[in-house]
């Protein structure tokens, strides 16, 4: 995602995210939902400052929704039937990036750090080096690697062993975005933004630690969110830079549909049961589309609350969670949400 962090220099768009973070506490803070699309399940308080949430995932497994405290410096780990906390693990600087595999929790750490979690006692097993200002993670199950993306670096980091072997960096760009990894081809893919236009979704092979195929975005700037559609034949990117969903094929024609999103596109989800693809902005703005067809087409937009930029739909009951900074008050909350507000 994109995060200021005046650590190494501000990131591509840190500017533009810190205007969406003024207007939005000026506007929106402790506001109630306000769409159409979904409904307000429970508002379920969380531990911690009101502070910046990133990246969560669902621990389907484990029953557990994942997600990082960013600016709390600290980790929650919540029921996913409920949404009540069962571990807080503390003392982790700036996670932004969670993955899950082989009975483990992968969270990304800056500076330049990987921490490994066990899924079950939830206890913190070791910290891996990773490179600069690392951001999404994802694990590629085939040959126990984890894919982390060195933002900072403009690169990848393939670590072996399940996140504690050997660790390759593959540089991509100027700077990278989310990663995910793809079970069909059984490579990863990464968003990376170029010196020079257009950025691009690239194919990184993590036994080989090569580059397999660049698909050039024409039309997206600031190349960030990431998510594959269920069927593996073509890829949903947030363009961060110019308020844009992209869809492209993965195949030989590299097709590519472009749409307007909320100010500020970030996290991506998908309910692949419902059919529908979710895009969080930092306006606060959801975007939801449906991925039935080819193209993009919009369902309509939502807005779950101020800084809603975080965004896991869970596919077995399509309850939707975004962790906010603030809820109706002034403290943390997970806003819980389903299809059928009105």
């Amino acid at each position: 995602m994109n995060r200021c962090d005046i650590r190494r220099g501000p990131p591509l768009g840190c500017v533009r995210f810190l205007v969406f973070t003024a207007l939005v506490a000026c506007s929106r803070t402790g506001s109630a939902p306000s769409g159409t699309l979904l409904a307000l399940d429970r508002d379920v308080p969380l531990p911690g400052g009101a502070t910046r949430f990133d990246y969560q995932e669902i621990d389907s497994a484990g029953g557990q929704l994942v997600v990082a405290h960013m600016d709390d410096n600290s980790v929650l780990v919540l029921a996913l039937s409920d949404g009540s906390v069962k571990k807080l693990l503390p003392n982790i600087p700036t996670p932004r990036g969670v993955a899950v595999g082989d009975g483990k929790i992968f969270v990304t750490s800056s500076p330049s750090q990987l921490v490994i979690i066990d899924a079950s006692t939830l206890a913190e097993i070791t910290r891996v080096t990773t490179g600069s200002s690392p951001d999404g993670d994802a694990f590629d199950p085939d040959d126990k690697i984890v894919g982390v993306s060195d933002q900072g670096d403009g690169a990848i980091s393939l670590i072996a062993g399940s996140g504690m072997g050997t660790r390759t960096q593959v540089p991509l760009g100027v700077e990278t975005g989310n990663v995910i990894y793809d079970a069909s081809r059984k490579q990863f893919w990464i968003t990376a933004v170029q010196s020079n236009p257009p950025d691009q979704l690239v194919e990184v092979d993590p036994r080989a630690a090569t580059v397999t195929a660049r698909i050039p975005l024409p039309g997206c700037g600031g190349a960030h969110g990431l998510r594959l559609h269920p069927d593996g034949q073509s890829a949903f990117i947030a363009c961060e830079g110019n308020d844009k969903l992209a869809r492209v094929d993965l195949g030989g024609t590299h097709a590519i549909s472009i749409a307007d999103s909320g100010a500020g596109p970030d996290v991506l989800s998908i309910d692949a049961g419902k059919g529908w693809l979710y895009l969080a902005a930092e306006s606060g703005d959801v975007t939801i589309w449906d991925i039935t067809h080819p193209g993009v087409a919009l369902v309509g937009h939502d807005q779950p609350g101020a800084n809603a930029h975080t965004v896991a739909a869970d596919p077995a009951t399509h309850r939707v969670f975004f962790p906010l900074p603030q809820g109706t008050g002034s403290t943390p909350v997970l806003r819980i949400m389903h299809p059928g507000g009105g």
